[in-house]
């Protein structure tokens, strides 16, 4: 779910900054960066929490990333696995390890554009990633994200936080969610463009998979991993 998801980015951005920042903003901003970069692959999903974020923008934008998924599908499936009545939309091409890779690229550019192209990708992927964490708090801490976002894009920009660390903040954001899913009963196709038992789509996953939203092992990551965040984020102040 988009909860556990945003989560798991939060967890994996705060640990990055902790090994590769320098300066303890980058703490929060790459927590919140990561946070918002762990949804992104649900882009090919209108009714996703990341297609429902800026209305008919990211509605729109889904709804061609569904398209370019499906018509990849179509144009890289093997004869064998295209026998099989399968969509190729949702999970599909940006649950790849290119889409990580192109997402990572794409946002490392316009966090490369000066000051401004830094706070424009910041404050988005931040109150993305920090309305769907703070949603299971209610209503107010999940408005309360656009605020947040605006604080920490303004510390980005002030205390000079790197591009290349936002971008690779955003790929390894997005590869967590690819591995979140990888954990549940769907998988995920984590060797295309490559051949695997015949299939470029093969659906890779955990031989401990469960149900999306109905497992307390899902229940456990998200906690743990909201919870180790700011632990991991108190030790990098502390040894700093």
């Amino acid at each position: 779910m988009g909860t556990s998801h945003s989560a798991s980015g939060l967890l994996v951005g705060v640990s990055l900054a902790a090994a590769l920042g320098s300066h303890p903003a980058d703490l929060f901003v790459c927590a919140a960066v990561g946070a918002g970069a762990a949804l992104l692959p649900d882009l090919d999903e209108p009714g996703s929490t990341v297609g429902r974020s800026l209305g008919v923008v990211t509605a729109g934008l889904s709804r061609l990333l569904r398209s370019a998924s499906r018509a990849t599908y179509r144009a890289t499936g093997t004869p064998y696995e295209l026998r099989e009545d399968r969509d190729g939309g949702h999970r599909h091409l940006t649950h790849t390890v290119p889409a990580v890779l192109t997402f990572g690229a794409l946002w490392w550019g316009v966090a490369s554009l000066g000051a401004v192209g830094l706070a424009v990708a910041v404050f988005a992927l931040a109150a993305l990633g920090l309305a769907c964490v703070l949603r299971p708090f209610g209503r107010s801490a999940v408005q309360g994200a656009g605020v947040l976002g605006v604080v920490v894009a303004t510390a980005a920009v002030l205390f000079g936080s790197s591009p290349w660390l936002v971008g690779l903040t955003v790929a390894v954001g997005s590869l967590t969610h690819i591995l979140g899913d990888w954990l549940t009963r769907s998988g995920v196709p984590l060797a295309w463009p490559l051949t695997h038992r015949g299939k470029r789509w093969w659906m890779f996953r955990s031989p401990v998979a469960f149900r999306t939203g109905q497992s307390r092992v899902e229940d456990a990551i998200r906690w743990c991993c909201l919870a180790g965040a700011p632990v991991v984020g108190m030790f990098t102040l502390v040894a700093a």
